[in-house]
């Protein structure tokens, strides 16, 4: 249902933008932006400047996982009145939100967003704008890219253990 998958949005975000979190993205992610040879400081770095990427990309209001963008169209069809989501369905939801994180156009969106909500000036503001706006338009690519391919190793045990899904 509707409130099923809200409830699963819910507790995702709450997940992914805690600092737990932040450090299991940044398990995946680290590897991969620091062998691409950015500028000096981004490895040094990356652990805040991603932990302050995560509570904003998976904030539960509007972020990834949101219910607003994870559950618009179950929510919109009504045809859906499964009270506790089959394991399958959990599953494919989230690994269809989360592959879409390799698609450029959504990586656009996601840089978009954060100029547009000036997180360079204030929300990290630990390095000069100029060099924090260059890592957001580097950086979220790369971490969107690998994240997007990190579906299969959690979403099963967040279906099963944290929503406690049925087969």
């Amino acid at each position: 249902t509707c409130e099923d998958c809200s409830r699963m949005g819910t507790k995702l975000s709450e997940m992914a933008s805690s600092p737990e979190g932040a450090v299991f993205e940044l398990d995946y992610i680290t590897p991969v932006i620091c062998a691409a040879g950015l500028e000096e400081g981004v490895c040094e770095d990356l652990p805040s400047f991603w932990s302050a990427i995560a509570v904003n990309l998976f904030n539960a209001q509007d972020g990834w996982y949101a219910p607003v963008n994870l559950c618009e169209r179950i929510c919109n069809d009504t045809t859906i009145s499964v009270k506790t989501p089959p394991c399958e369905q959990c599953m494919n939801i989230l690994k269809f939100s989360t592959m879409d994180m390799a698609t450029k156009s959504q990586q656009d969106r996601v840089i978009s967003l954060f100029m547009e909500r000036n997180f360079c000036s204030e929300q990290y503001n630990q390095i000069s704008l100029e060099v924090c706006t260059e890592r957001l338009k580097t950086v979220i690519p790369l971490a969107l890219d690998t994240l997007a391919y990190t579906a299969p190793f959690w979403t099963d045990g967040f279906c099963r253990m944290d929503m406690g899904c049925m087969d």
